[in-house]
């Protein structure tokens, strides 16, 4: 079992006790792998144990950045060697959760385990390859969410990120000289730092997004076929990763760029109303003539729930509506009541009816 950031939330419902028998062989059957295995599930595990005391559940916005300073000096305490770094790198990211929903302190140890998982990777390279300097620099950190879910980040360059629901970021352990680079699945917004001498680049999929100082949102999820990019202040140039500079698309301010991936070839137009790509940040949902198919996988996301549909032809619905209600009820009353149709809530379970 490859760890990812659905692995490392595999493992946290181990930990919790809540993984089916199948999810629960299948991570004792990776423990039993290999020495390395159990040595990196025993830290996971010990993480786990120290975060269970970092937060009460009576805590309706989470600071992770005040827990991960205090869950980090614990764990410092359990190291057998002390490991010196720059204070950039011991700086290098602060980390906000915010949930769409109340907050639980399930969910904050979840977190611990994603935000040490990359550290510990880091920090048992160091200790067992101390002499390897180069290679360990190219480790990267990962930060997953998943439905429901957002994450808010300060880089170490001021960069400010917020990750939307079911995404994940990958990013080095230390920016290099030259250059700015994260990798990116699923959807975020990034608030780049200037920095004329060190541009900052978003890998996703195969397409990248260069500035070097600006506002601008970037959408690639894994079951689309195009990545999305909108800019909000300033200018990007956005392309296919293999193309020199000059060949990629300019967008300014206002301007929406899709990189098509089945021809890999950028389309540039000005929009009206940025909010139909923005919205998500406050956790609104806006729609103009969107399929109810591709509503669906939005409230899927929003709201953590699966969405169905009686018959297949209401997936061709078009909706245009602005939902900026938290309940989940109330949206789905504004959608059904707008398209003539029926709902059925069940749990988490949502199904459509003529």
């Amino acid at each position: 079992m490859e760890l990812n950031g659905k692995e490392y939330q595999l493992i946290a419902n181990y930990l919790a006790g809540e993984c089916t028998d199948q999810e629960r062989r299948r991570v004792e059957q990776w423990i039993d792998q290999s020495q390395e295995n159990k040595r990196q599930f025993q830290k996971l595990r010990r993480i786990w144990q120290l975060s269970g005391k970092a937060v009460s559940s009576e805590d309706m916005e989470w600071n992770i950045d005040k827990e991960w300073n205090r869950l980090g000096r614990q764990i410092n305490k359990q190291k057998d060697s002390s490991i010196s770094k720059d204070s950039d790198e011991k700086r290098y990211w602060s980390f906000r959760s915010s949930s769409i929903h109340s907050g639980t302190q399930k969910f904050i140890r979840i977190a611990a385990v994603f935000l040490v998982a990359g550290l510990f990777g880091v920090l048992s390279y160091q200790s067992w390859h101390p002499s390897d300097q180069k290679q360990q620099e190219q480790v990267l950190r990962q930060i997953s969410t998943d439905n429901g879910q957002r994450a808010n980040l300060t880089l170490a360059d001021g960069t400010e990120v917020m990750l939307n629901a079911d995404s994940e970021l990958k990013l080095p352990t230390k920016f290099a000289s030259d250059v700015r680079e994260v990798h990116l699945d699923g959807e975020a917004y990034f608030k780049v730092s200037e920095n004329k001498d060190k541009p900052f680049l978003v890998y996703s999929n195969e397409s990248t997004v260069r500035v070097l100082g600006t506002a601008f949102s970037v959408r690639a999820y894994p079951e689309d076929q195009q990545v999305q990019v909108v800019v909000e202040e300033g200018r990007v140039s956005f392309g296919h990763k293999k193309e020199s500079e000059d060949q990629k698309a300019i967008l300014n301010r206002n301007e929406l760029g899709t990189f098509d991936l089945s021809t890999s070839t950028v389309a540039t137009r000005t929009v009206e109303d940025i909010e139909l790509y923005m919205s998500w940040r406050n956790g609104y949902l806006k729609f103009e003539k969107n399929r109810l198919n591709d509503v669906a996988k939005a409230l899927e996301r929003r709201y953590d729930v699966e969405v169905f549909f009686e018959d297949p032809a209401l997936k061709e619905l078009q909706l245009t509506a602005y939902l900026k209600s938290r309940s989940l009820r109330n949206v789905l009353d504004v959608i059904t009541t707008s398209l003539e149709i029926q709902y059925q809530l069940d749990e988490n379970k949502v199904t459509f009816i003529k």
